[in-house]
């Protein structure tokens, strides 16, 4: 994985997770959905720090 473009998806779904965790503070939000739609960008989210971790140990060793 190209490491500017994985810069670049966290910090898009940082900001998207920062929408989200603002619509779900508003009154009636459909909090349900929205922590579904979060769960879902915290996977990914980790999912890209691992790959990350996993690229600096791969160069580390190298």
């Amino acid at each position: 994985m190209n490491e500017s473009y994985r810069q670049t998806r966290i910090a898009q779904l940082q900001n998207h997770r920062h929408v989200l965790l603002q619509r779900r503070e508003q009154r009636g939000a459909p909090i349900a959905s929205i922590d579904m739609e979060l769960n879902v960008v915290r996977a990914e989210l980790q999912a890209l720090y691992e790959a990350g971790r996993m690229q600096l140990v791969a160069n580390t060793d190298a």
